[in-house]
This record gives structure tokens, C-alpha cells and sequence, in this order.
């Protein structure tokens, strides 16, 4: 057995898709210009992806991110400084995205010196901690909005004056991502760098659209979520990387038995959807246990694995998951796994375009998607770009 089309990470800068947008060259660092969304007194407009309307008196100087995770869309605006203007955030990429977290330290050290909020989701997060900081605007995800109206924070947020913005790169990524990269341009002042990172996406994605909207057939898809974390099978409805998988010219089973954003798919409706294609997400979470307290299996994937170890994984996953081995797809060669993490990252277009040549691929043979890869992180990412992201299990 051995893994097919691990993402391996190419040294040189040519690339010969007519996906790769712009150049290799690093791009001259631009900062934001005056808008009609900044007033003559200095006020600053930003409509979030919730569609409020907030206004700053001034231009921030000191921002909360609510989830660690901003850090992937504060870096596409200051690779060298991405912590700039930063003075709080949130602990979800340091619990759940170590091999990510544990790279950057090293390079921003300041990093660890930042006073942690807590998790919003988990509800620990106090209006109290949050004054403490001084915040100019607080940035929070649109899942942490939910959970800050049911749990009353935004009340209390707004009766101590704390103002925040909304952004989205989880639920509707095709919808919210550029939206999203707009407000955080705003917020620290590099408008004409969120505008560069949206030029790339938008005409990735266009461009990728375009070439399956005529696509005679949309392989039936079955997004596994991180698979083997949740019993089998967590997946989305039309969301998140399932909204990619339509987007791309697939047909995602989830929408066939999911009501809500995400839930889960017994063993025997996935048997009987018979999917073309099977996309895993994992990533490194040995760390993680089970309901029986033991490590549960998980496709490896994320920054330090080796193909190996991705092959390993991705093997034991199908291997040991009653009933699989009735699934045509992994026999086909159709079983694919992605690094989780692109489920709440602007470079969401680069598992985009690495899922439309899965189902697709004499249309997108001429795609490199390791060379997409390796020109955001040239661009945007303050760590080397090494791993496995991208893998595909054949016997």
C-alpha cells in the first residue's frame, strides 16, 4: 500500500498552472489608503460579515483576536509582524493547531508574552479580562458570535463599550472569506494587502468555477470530518470544506442527510450513498483522546508529517472502520485526505483547487497545487511550508 500525490513541497518558484495568479517575487508592503470608510474626523466604518456597521473613532491600535487561528489572516497582511497592534487572544491554535503554533513561537516569541482571553465557544471568557486589555475592537469568528448572544457576552460587551467585528472563513467560505479579509485589512490599517490576497483568491476560485461549471458529472463526495476524533461520521451540509467540494464540481453526500451546518452519518448511510470520492480531514492530534480515554486513529496531516506517517494513518482509518470495506472509492483510488485546518483559513482556495482536480482531473491536469502552496507561504506564511496536506490512499 502507499499513498498517491502527497504534498510535497517543490523548491523551485516556476509553475505552470494557469492557477498560480501572481509571481513568486515577494510584493512591495502597501499600506491601507484613505477610504470612504474612514471620515475626515478619523471615525472608521466596517460592515462585518453579519452585516453590522461598526464605527471606530479612530484607527486601531489595539486588537483582541478571539481566536488564535487569525493569526493565518493577520500574517497575509505582515508576514515579518503579524502580532502588530495585537494585545489579546483567544487558545484555540495553540490546543489545536500545535504543529502550526509550535513553529511560529520560535519566530515571534512575542507571541507567548500576549494575555490569552480564553475560549469564547467554551464560554470562559470574561467582559472583565477583555476591558483589562484595553481593546480599540475585538475580531471574533461567526461561531463565536453565536455563542457570545446565547451566552450574553455581546450584551455585556456592548454595555462596556467593547466594540466587534465578525468574520467568517468557517461556515460560508465562498461567501465570507473575501468579506472577512476586508474587515481585518481595515482594522489594521493594510487594506491594499487584503486587497492583493483577495485579487488571488477571488480569481482562483472564479477560474475554478468556471472550468467545472459545464463538468458532464459532479462525483458524489463524502466529506469525512475529522475522521476518527468523532464516530463515524462527522461530516457538513453545504458549508465549509463541503461548500468547496460543490463549489469544485462535486456533489456532497452531507447535503443528502445533514439538516444543519454539520452532523453526523451512520456507517450504513454512507455505505448506501457509495460516494465516488471520500475526502478525509485530519491533522496532528495525537494528543486528542477518546471517549475510552485512549488515542483514537486520525489521519496525520499538517506541517512536520512525512508521507509515511500520512500513509499510515490514512490506511488504518479505512482499514479499521466497520463496513468500509464495501466503499468502492478507496479501492478506486479515490480516497483522499486534507489538513483540517483549511477548514478555518483564508488559504481555503488552495484546498479548493487541490479537490477540483481530485474530482476533476484531466480538466485541471495542468494544476500544481504544491506550487499554490508553496507561493502563499512565500507571500503570506511565516513558517516553511513543509509536510503533508494533500494526500490519496491506493492499495
Amino acid at each position: 500500500m502507499r499513498l498517491r500525490g502527497t504534498m510535497r513541497i517543490i523548491g523551485a518558484c516556476a509553475v505552470s498552472s494557469t492557477l498560480v495568479l501572481t509571481g513568486c517575487s515577494s510584493s512591495s508592503e502597501n499600506e491601507a489608503t484613505p477610504s470612504s470608510s474612514k471620515s475626515a474626523s478619523g471615525a472608521l466604518e466596517i460592515t462585518d460579515v453579519a452585516g453590522r456597521t461598526v464605527t471606530l473613532d479612530h484607527a486601531p491600535e489595539r486588537v483582541i483576536l478571539g481566536e488564535s487561528r487569525s493569526i493565518f489572516a493577520t500574517s497575509i497582511l505582515d508576514k515579518d509582524n503579524p502580532l502588530d497592534k495585537v494585545v489579546g487572544i483567544g487558545t484555540d491554535l495553540q490546543s489545536s493547531v500545535g504543529d502550526y503554533w509550535e513553529r511560529f513561537k520560535p519566530l515571534q516569541p512575542k507571541v507567548t508574552e500576549i494575555p490569552e482571553i480564553g475560549s469564547i465557544k467554551k464560554g470562559d471568557v470574561t467582559v472583565e479580562n477583555l476591558v483589562a486589555q484595553k481593546p480599540d475592537v475585538v475580531i471574533i469568528s461567526g461561531d463565536q458570535y453565536k455563542a457570545a448572544q446565547s451566552g450574553g457576552l455581546t450584551d455585556s460587551m456592548d454595555a462596556a463599550g467593547i466594540k466587534y467585528v465578525v468574520t467568517d472563513f468557517r461556515a460560508k467560505p465562498l461567501e465570507n472569506t473575501t468579506v472577512s479579509m476586508e474587515v481585518f485589512g481595515k482594522v489594521f490599517g493594510k487594506e491594499a494587502k487584503a486587497k492583493e490576497f483577495n485579487d488571488t483568491w477571488t480569481k482562483t476560485v472564479n477560474d475554478i468555477q468556471k472550468r467545472t461549471a459545464n463538468a458532464s458529472t459532479k462525483p458524489k463526495t463524502f466529506v469525512w470530518r475529522a475522521a476518527g476524533l468523532k464516530d463515524c461520521c462527522s461530516t457538513w451540509n453545504d458549508s465549509n470544506i463541503s461548500e468547496l467540494v460543490n463549489a469544485a464540481g462535486g456533489e456532497n453526500v452531507g447535503d443528502m442527510f445533514v439538516q444543519g451546518e454539520s452532523g453526523d452519518l451512520t456507517p450504513e448511510q454512507v455505505i448506501e450513498a457509495q460516494p465516488d470520492q471520500i475526502i478525509v480531514t485530519g491533522g496532528q492530534w495525537g494528543n486528542k483522546k477518546g471517549k475510552d480515554g485512549k488515542t483514537p486513529m486520525f489521519a496525520a496531516m499538517g506541517y512536520g508529517v512525512d508521507a509515511a506517517a500520512s500513509e499510515a494513518s490514512l490506511g488504518e482509518l479505512v482499514t479499521h472502520q466497520p463496513g468500509f470495506e464495501l466503499l468502492n472509492a478507496p479501492k478506486d483510488g479515490n480516497l483522499h485526505a486534507i489538513w483540517h485546518q483549511f477548514y478555518n483559513s483564508p488559504l481555503n482556495y488552495i484546498a479548493m483547487a487541490q479537490i477540483a482536480q481530485w474530482l476533476h482531473p484531466e480538466e485541471f491536469a495542468d494544476l500544481d497545487v504544491e506550487a499554490l502552496w508553496k507561493d502563499a507561504h512565500d507571500k503570506w506564511v511565516p513558517i516553511e511550508p513543509d509536510g503533508s496536506f494533500f494526500a490519496t490512499y491506493t492499495k
